[in-house]
């Protein structure tokens, strides 16, 4: 993704950390610790110094997803293994797809979104390839 579409789709993702009341903290951490939200706190904290910088967006939208679904726990890492459809983790995905697919479609006529498109330009998992597509379904067809 271009830096300038990177800052576009980070503002977009705060002024949705905004409407919820969700707290962000940017800040730099060794560059494997992975970013983390609580709920309680009403907080996401994400690491400036991610070894994978191409996969902080969709880490942000992740993470927000967390607070937004109510997801308790001292800390939920974005990290976590995958256990399923039913894992919180799945679900956080699934939400990030859901915060990122408008901003995505925003300006993209139907005969142009591509789901293989949003995977690459989100470094989105390929297990969730069926979800993006039906996602980005979902939002011109409503």
């Amino acid at each position: 993704m271009l830096y300038q579409q990177a800052e576009e789709v980070c503002d977009y993702l705060l002024e949705k950390a905004r409407e919820y009341k969700i707290d962000v903290v940017w800040d730099h951490f060794s560059p494997y610790t992975p970013p983390g939200s609580s709920y309680k706190y009403r907080r996401v904290v994400m690491n400036l110094d991610w070894h994978r910088p191409e996969e902080i967006i969709f880490q942000f939208a992740h993470e927000l997803a967390h607070v937004i679904h109510g997801d308790v726990g001292d800390v939920v890492f974005y990290h976590a293994s995958f256990t399923g459809k039913e894992s919180v983790e799945y679900k956080a995905n699934v939400g990030a797809i859901k915060l990122l697919v408008p901003f995505y479609c925003q300006d993209t006529d139907i005969q142009c979104a591509n789901s293989a498109n949003f995977m690459q330009a989100f470094h989105v998992p390929r297990y969730l390839s069926d979800v993006v597509r039906d996602k980005i379904w979902e939002y011109y067809v409503k």
